[in-house]
């Protein structure tokens, strides 16, 4: 599990731009600058390192490691010791995450250290094959919540597109900026929504400016 947690999570952060490096599998490094400031430990649990404390950049990198972390540990953690789907037709082999409700949630580590991907399944021939797969490359979150919703664990209307709820979080920050000050309760509340938009859309940031960068520019 640790180095396997390790592997994917120092690539995925690579992906993002954050330098790590393993030391003897005790613990993986993040480096800010070359400098190693912060750690993760075999559990998921992250440390600030002396040349971390007080630094602004290395609290901003905490918090961005700490939600890829999570993430990665979960979907490593899962793929551990669950059994192999036995379904006709699959040319490869995955591990079966949850059975409900008629679909599947599978995942499988890829090849050459290339990650994980996910897929969902609905049972067909008496649950001796599976069809009409949604696949997820190295998105837990969503493969989850299709799950979710294809099982009938959930209903769709009660779920939010990552579009919509950047949308909500554009309204807020104006609503702040130019709208008449709320209530203490109802800004609480507008508080709380934030600090969950900004922990499920962990591009929020890309996509808030993406979306002032589309928007009509008036001819003065």
């Amino acid at each position: 599990m640790k180095n396997s947690f390790y592997a994917e999570l120092s690539r995925r952060l690579a992906e993002s731009g954050i330098e790590s490096v393993s030391k003897e599998g005790a613990q993986l490094e993040i480096l800010l600058h070359a400098q190693p400031v912060l750690y993760v430990s075999p559990g998921n649990d992250i440390f600030l390192l002396p040349a971390g404390s007080k630094n602004e950049e290395a609290s901003e990198l905490y918090h961005q490691v700490a939600v890829v972390a999570d993430e990665v540990y979960e979907y490593v953690e899962a793929m551990q010791g669950t059994p192999i789907l036995h379904a006709s037709g699959l040319n490869e082999e995955f591990h079966l995450l949850a059975d409900f409700g008629g679909a599947v949630l599978a995942g499988r580590e890829r090849e050459n250290g290339q990650g994980y991907q996910f897929v969902t399944w609905t049972w067909d021939y008496g649950r001796r094959g599976v069809s009409h797969g949604h696949y997820y490359e190295g998105d837990f979150q969503s493969a989850k919540q299709d799950f979710a919703v294809r099982s009938g664990l959930i209903s769709k209307a009660q779920l939010f597109s990552p579009e919509q709820l950047t949308e909500l979080y554009r309204a807020t920050d104006f609503l702040l900026e130019e709208g008449p000050a709320p209530e203490e309760k109802h800004l609480r509340a507008i508080q709380e929504a934030r600090t969950k938009i900004e922990y499920v859309v962990p591009d929020l940031q890309d996509r808030l400016e993406q979306g002032q960068e589309q928007e009509p520019q008036m001819n003065l």
